[in-house]
This record gives C-alpha cells, structure tokens and sequence, in this order.
C-alpha cells in the first residue's frame, strides 16, 4: 500500500506541475471546455500507455532506442510549435468543435513528452515488485483527471478577464512564447 501512496503522491506532485500537458488543457479550455474535456482524454490515453511500457520495460527500449525517442520528440514539438504559431495569430473567434482530432493530437503529445517519461523510469523501479498496473492505471487516470478539471475550472475563471480583447492577444502570445520554449524543451531532453 506504501508503495501506491508514493506513487500517487510522485505522480500527483508531476502532474499538476505547469507543462505541456496542462498547458494545453489550458489554452483549450480558454476557449472550448468540450475540446478541453476531448484534450485531457487524449492525454491521459497517452500517460496510461506510458505507465504501461514502463512498467512492462518498454520505456526503456524507448530510451534506448534513438532514433524512435527522436521520432516522437520531433512529433510532439512540432505540434508545440504548430500550437504556438496558432495561438499567436488567433483572433477571437470560437474554434470548431473538433473533439475527435483534439484527442488524437494531445494523444500525440502525451506518449510523446520525455518528462512522464524519465518519470516512469525513475518511479517504476520503486514500485514494480509490490503494485498491479491496474491500480498503477486507475491512480494515473484519477489524478490527471483531478489536475485537468483543475486547469479547465481555472480557465473559466479567466475567460471573463479575457473577455476584453487587448487581454486575450497579451495572454494568447505569453502562451505561444510558452509552447515555444516547451517545444524546444522537449527536442533538447
């Protein structure tokens, strides 16, 4: 049971932690909180295949493995950057209601952030001999959860200041500046 706690705590203490991951349910939510809702999903579909490779010892082949790392490094930042170039430019408007895109796309993200990933391999040496993957996944999915409505409930909070539109451009460039040092982050780790 110790070893659930730890985990959780670890786990917990990361994910809520601003980064590519929450930053991008943010923005999301900013401005659609079902794409937000459909952005967190994806996410966390690509935590839970990490916490899974790791624990079957799969993120070590990935780590191992080059030039697949860099294939889902260069994935993930271009996506970041993508992000930041849109967010720049963005006017006011509603975006389209394209859940099922915003899933795969933050899907991509997910698997593709080396930070869950140094997490696992450092935390799954811990736990591995005393926990179930079950349990390991139940805790990953409640607790990104928890930090995703977390994030979307601050972003309602924030959408009647950015009501104004000066406010929506200065916030909007912050984060593309932001996605922009995430992405450079992710290609360099």
């Amino acid at each position: 049971m110790a070893d659930y706690v730890l985990f959780a705590s670890a786990f917990f203490a990361s994910a809520i932690a601003p980064g590519a991951d929450t930053l991008l349910i943010l923005t999301r939510a900013l401005s659609n909180k079902k794409l937000a809702i459909a952005t967190a999903a994806g996410i966390t579909t690509g935590k839970v295949l990490m916490v899974s490779l790791a624990y079957f010892g799969l993120a070590a082949l990935l780590q191992s493995n080059g030039e697949l790392l860099l294939a889902l490094k260069i994935l993930g930042a271009s996506f970041l950057i993508y992000k930041a170039v849109r967010l720049w430019y963005a006017e006011r408007v509603q975006p389209r209601d394209r859940k099922g895109s915003e899933f795969f796309a933050a899907l991509a993200i997910g698997f593709s952030n080396p930070q869950p990933l140094a997490f696992y391999l450092a935390i799954m040496p811990v736990v591995i001999g005393t926990t179930q993957l079950p349990l390991l996944i139940l805790i990953v999915v409640v607790g990104f959860s928890l930090v995703s409505a977390l994030y979307i409930l601050l972003a309602g909070r924030l959408s009647s200041w950015l009501a104004s539109g000066t406010n929506f451009q200065q916030v909007n460039r912050v984060l593309a500046i932001a996605f922009l040092v995430l992405a450079v982050i992710v290609l360099t780790r």
